[in-house]
């Protein structure tokens, strides 16, 4: 018969807050150093202006689907914009969400 753990503490303090999305930051200054608009970063990756404007602006994240467009177009890896995409979507949600997710999930492992 097993024996029941208590769940792993976590330090709040070693799981920083987000202040800004790093992949849509990392697209922004990667554009801006090329000196690339917008504009005509999103007709290069056959995308609109305004899905560009919203990622760049933080209205709406890296999808898989951006993110092989941004590396064929800029070069910059796709699997790092996910990463970067996917570590600021779990931190807003740890800082977010954790305290009523807490009261709400059970541990059974």
């Amino acid at each position: 018969m097993k024996t029941k753990q208590a769940a792993i503490p976590r330090n709040l303090l070693k799981i920083p807050k987000p202040l800004s999305n790093p992949a849509a930051a990392l697209i922004r200054d990667t554009l801006t150093h090329h000196g690339i608009t917008q504009a005509e970063a999103a007709e290069a990756m056959k995308v609109s202006k305004a899905q560009l404007s919203d990622v760049i602006r933080q209205k709406k994240g890296v999808s898989a689907n951006l993110a092989l467009r941004v590396q064929l177009c800029l070069g910059i890896p796709g699997d790092l914009l996910i990463r970067l995409q996917a570590q600021f979507d779990y931190q807003k949600a740890f800082h977010s969400k954790n305290e009523e997710l807490q009261m709400e999930v059970r541990a059974i492992a």
